[in-house]
């Protein structure tokens, strides 16, 4: 995947993911991290998993009272490098004086000063320099989906011995409901789902199995599990990110099923008119995950 394919996507997918987060998970979230370092009278340290371009960190910022030092942790160098530019540009929507620039950012959200730094991480091959990171809180958004179960149960470890809050939104739950219904959509998701269980970087990934290990992982690690749905609900005025969904759906199909393709390129056309017509309607599962030290 290029870098401007990478970050159209995250763009168009970040006004969704927005609407669909847990406001009651979040708040939960915000008031654990803050008791953690309300004694050391110092901003909070908080760490971004597979952070892309920013964007569940601006989603948290202003949910979370006081200064804030945000690492925001990925592999892409090219999206880390965005991030100062997508942090300007809401920053300053949002009145905000902001200077950044070299991997780092400095907002001014008075009387709160939160400051934005970019690490490059490969988090496949290097957990060890997570696990030396102090902070007061993890987060990450729509990841757990890509990784395996082995990765998973290394991460899992690390965060047992760490003991903090952790919050893993936006993790798909293999759920997808197309309105209308069209014959051929349970073709279209089998094909889907056996391209979400590909080995990809991390190994097999889990897909839509993710939050159920990621909440069994947890509580067998003696944390504390509270679950709510976050699912995307996109109607005609989304259409773009449909459009962009339709096509991706389509293709994950073709490569899953070869001998189908013609049966997939109706049922890829008969979205797209439906979606022409302002007729078109889907329903994506997702899960927000908080987990508290018992």
């Amino acid at each position: 995947m290029s870098e401007r394919f990478a970050l159209d996507w995250l763009k168009l997918r970040e006004s969704a993911d927005l609407a669909a987060r847990n406001p009651g998970l979040a708040r939960r979230f915000a008031a654990a991290v803050t008791e953690n370092a309300a004694s050391a009278m110092r901003p909070l340290k908080l760490v971004d998993l597979a952070a892309g371009s920013g964007a569940n960190t601006r989603a948290l910022l202003p949910r979370i009272a006081g200064d804030q030092h945000w690492i925001l942790i990925d592999r892409d160098r090219d999206l880390l490098a965005a991030q100062g530019e997508e942090f300007t540009h809401w920053a300053r929507r949002q009145g905000y004086p902001i200077t950044a620039g070299g991997g780092r950012a400095a907002i001014a959200a008075r009387p709160a000063q939160w400051r934005i730094e970019a690490m490059p991480l490969d988090l496949d091959h290097d957990l060890a320099t997570l696990a030396e990171i102090d902070c007061d809180g993890i987060t990450a958004a729509s990841f757990f989906d890509l990784v395996s179960q082995d990765w998973l149960a290394r991460f899992l470890a690390l965060l047992a011995a760490r003991r903090v809050p952790f919050f893993a939104v936006l993790t798909v739950d293999g759920r997808r409901e197309w309105q209308p219904p069209l014959a051929d959509d349970a073709l279209i998701a089998d094909g889907f789902t056996a391209h979400q269980h590909r080995v990809k970087d991390f190994g097999p990934a889990l897909g839509g199995a993710a939050g159920d290990a990621l909440a069994a992982g947890l509580q067998h690690a003696g944390f504390r599990i509270e679950r709510a749905a976050s699912d995307w609900h996109l109607g005609a005025r989304d259409a773009a990110l449909l459009a962009a969904l339709i096509a991706g759906e389509a293709g994950a199909a073709r490569d899953a099923a070869p001998t189908a393709a013609p049966r997939i390129d109706a049922w890829e056309k008969a979205r797209r008119d439906l979606l022409a017509e302002g007729r078109l309607s889907l329903t994506v599962g997702h899960c927000d995950l908080l987990a508290l030290p018992a």
